[in-house]
This record gives structure tokens, C-alpha cells and sequence, in this order.
């Protein structure tokens, strides 16, 4: 992806390919935060008559479905010689992004389905901040991208934000079941998992990874959806309209965008979208809900914003 933006020879526009790509993540990172930030609406009007396994995994079998169908209608558009150039889908590559799906998405997709059971969405939201947490020290260690003052502070900030947002939900939603607490948590550092596994793995085209992740994730959630839980015979209609939206949004869109972002930006700066999301979630509820903007809100913005900046605000060189 790199390739187009070093083939300019041109001096004077050095610079400008660099500031330009830059905004380009931070345009992708916000185009995360949207689509992730509303999926909470889906889910509630999927679990009214899906259940949380079946709803996964018709979410997932869905999003691999689009992303299936965008794969073919590109090769056809682009024609044989240029449909795979410079992409190798490799025995490893296929191994890579297929334990991402399965030990990295699927599974922590279906640990907070259940932890919402018995835990407050408050309690989850900051279970889950120990993502970035989790990110920055993993990357740290199998990585370039090396643990340093700067991103710790940045981390930070944006771990209070997402207390400052949250807190005023605890007195309303209490707290939760220490077993809904585990299972946040341990999805937390699964999801960080992915994150680095994503940068690590072997760079094909996002799509491409994409689909082997989420197809991949979908047999493993079918599997147990299968064995745990009866099909959904009686799912109404706004619950099968909702799964097949997650399906394409959230999970085939969001999962493409997630791959080149990592790809491009780094696991750390990705992980912010844990922060980001919920902040989001609330500015929805207040505009269209009719919920009421607490200043929670604005020091929770605030908080979040400066610490995605400080965390990934890039070294000068002269």
C-alpha cells in the first residue's frame, strides 16, 4: 500500500505525501470509532429475539459473505493480471489471520455477549479499556513499536477519559458478576492479541485477511452456537435486518478498515477505538435519545482526544 506513495521521484512533495497519509489514518481511525460506536443499537435489537452465539455468528457468516462478494466482483473488475499483483496468499498467511479470527475475534466476541448477561455495559467499557493497556506491552515486546513515556502518558489519558465518561453508570447499572468481569477482562487482552497478531502477520490484501479472519471466526461461532444454544426459528424480521447490517458494517467494512489501518498506523494507534467507541455510543444517545450531555461527556473528550494525540504524536526529524 506503500508502494503508490514512494513513486513520486519529486522532491517537493516529499512532505506532503507524509502529512496526507497521516491524516488519512486518523480519518480511518475515526471512521472506526463511528461504525463500532453504533453497533450497540444493532445489538439490542438483534438479542431481542436472536440469541448472543447466534447473533455472533450470523453477524460473522454474514460479513464474510459481502466480503466474499466484494473479492469477486473486484477480480472481475480488475481482470486477471492485476487482480493478485504483488499479493501471495500464503499456507502462512491463511494460518495467521484464521488465529486471529478464531482466538482473537469469535471468541471475545462471544465472552462479552455473555458477560453483558450479569455485568453493567459500564463495568464491561472499562474492563475492556485494559485493551490499549494490554496493546502497548505487547507490542512493546514483539514489535518496533517500543513502550516509551510519551505513549504510557498517552494510554493514560485516555483510560481516564473512559472512567470520567463511565462513572456516572455505575450508581444506575451497579456492578457485576465477578465471572462477567473475567471474561471482559481476559477478552480484553484477546482482543489486544489480535491487534499485534494483525501487524505481525503476513501483509496480503486487507480484504483478503479479512475474509479469512471473519470466515474462519464464523465456522468456530457456528460450531458453538450449534452445541450450546437452539436455532433462532422465531427471530423476527428488525432482528434479521439488524445481524445482516452488523454483519456487513461493523464486521465486513469495519474489519477491512481495522486491517489496513493496523497495517499502516500500528496496533497502539488502533486500540485507541477502545476509548473512542463508547465516548461515541454516549454523543448518540444524546442527540437522537434524548439523553442528557453530563460534563462527563466533555471532560471524558477532552481526556480521550489528548491522549490518542500525546500517544502517537510523531518525533520531529531534522
Amino acid at each position: 500500500m506503500a508502494t503508490g506513495e514512494q513513486t513520486s521521484g519529486a522532491s517537493s512533495r516529499v512532505a506532503s505525501p507524509r502529512l496526507s497519509g497521516h491524516g488519512l489514518s486518523w480519518a480511518a481511525l475515526i471512521l472506526l470509532v463511528v461504525i463500532w460506536g453504533s453497533t450497540f443499537a444493532g445489538l439490542r435489537i438483534g438479542v431481542e429475539t436472536i440469541s448472543p452465539a447466534w447473533l455472533v455468528t450470523g453477524r460473522m457468516l454474514s460479513g464474510a459473505f459481502f466480503l466474499a462478494m466484494w473479492l469477486l466482483i473486484k477480480g472481475a473488475l480488475d481482470g486477471r493480471t492485476r487482480a493478485h499483483e504483488g499479493v501471495k496468499v500464503t499456507a502462512k498467511a491463511i494460518g495467521w489471520f484464521a488465529f486471529i479470527g478464531v482466538a482473537a475475534t469469535a471468541i471475545p466476541f462471544v465472552m462479552y455477549a455473555h458477560a453483558a448477561e450479569t455485568t453493567g455495559s459500564a463495568v464491561m467499557a472499562i474492563c475492556n479499556g485494559g485493551t490499549p493497556f494490554a496493546t502497548v506491552l505487547l507490542a512493546h515486546f514483539l514489535t518496533s513499536e517500543k513502550l516509551t513515556l510519551r505513549r504510557m502518558i498517552g494510554v493514560l489519558m485516555g483510560f481516564a477519559g473512559l472512567v470520567v465518561l463511565v462513572l456516572p453508570e455505575f450508581g444506575v447499572e451497579g456492578g457485576g458478576s465477578l465471572v462477567g468481569i473475567l471474561l471482559a477482562i481476559f477478552g480484553a487482552w484477546l482482543y489486544a492479541i489480535g491487534n499485534v497478531a494483525t501487524r505481525m502477520a503476513p501483509r496480503i490484501e486487507p480484504a483478503m485477511s479479512s475474509l479469512i479472519l471473519i470466515g474462519t471466526g464464523g465456522i468456530v461461532t457456528l460450531i458453538f452456537a450449534l452445541a450450546t444454544e437452539p436455532f433462532p426459528a422465531q427471530a423476527s424480521s428488525a432482528s434479521i435486518i439488524a445481524m445482516i447490517v452488523l454483519g456487513l458494517l461493523p464486521t465486513a467494512f469495519a474489519m477491512f478498515v481495522y486491517v489496513w489501518l493496523i497495517q499502516r498506523a500500528g496496533p497502539v494507534f488502533v486500540s485507541f477505538t477502545t476509548y473512542m467507541s463508547p465516548l461515541w455510543a454516549t454523543g448518540l444517545g444524546v442527540l437522537f435519545l434524548g439523553e442528557q450531555l453530563h460534563w462527563s461527556m466533555i471532560g471524558a473528550l477532552t481526556l480521550i482526544l489528548a491522549g490518542v494525540a500525546v500517544a502517537n504524536a510523531r518525533r520531529r526529524t531534522s
